[in-house]
């Protein structure tokens, strides 16, 4: 069974994003954490973490990028220096529309940049676009590169 990780300090986007998985009756598993610290011993097999069979090494990574401790640039930048992770697409999930976080997260290597849409009809079209991705076995998607901003020129 393929993996989603999502990482959100926002216990209300978590609640939404497991209601959106339940109503668009994914078939991947949703594991949440709720830091950026938290993503990184899951990540690693840390601590709580180190059973592989319970917390399995996700195939995707939805990643918040504003949270107060260890920010979403902070965990990409630890996603890709690691040679376990390295390879594991991630797409950056956030209210911004600053076009210098747009850029900055495709530079330092998000696969996609998804803002969070006020509608739970939207969501669940993005929750569904990932158990696409998730069953395609593509690292590039154009099902969830819908859903996601361009980088824009540089």
């Amino acid at each position: 069974m393929k993996t989603l990780l999502y990482v959100e300090d926002s216990p209300d986007d978590r609640f939404l994003v497991e209601r959106a998985c339940g109503m668009g009756q994914v078939s991947f598993l949703l594991k949440t954490v709720e830091s950026g610290f938290e993503a990184i011993r899951y990540l690693s097999g840390e601590e709580e973490f180190g059973d592989r069979a319970e917390n399995p090494i996700p195939d995707l990574i939805l990643l918040d990028l504003q949270m107060r401790e260890a920010d979403g640039f902070e965990v990409l930048r630890w996603i890709r220096g690691d040679p376990t992770t390295r390879a594991i697409p991630v797409a950056l999930y956030t209210g911004s529309f600053i076009a210098e976080d747009i850029a900055k997260a495709y530079s330092e290597g998000a696969n996609y940049f998804i803002t969070k849409p006020s509608q739970l009809a939207a969501l669940i079209e993005i929750v569904r676009a990932v158990d696409q991705c998730l069953a395609s076995d593509s690292t590039r998607c154009e099902a969830l590169a819908r859903f996601s901003t361009p980088a824009g020129p540089r």
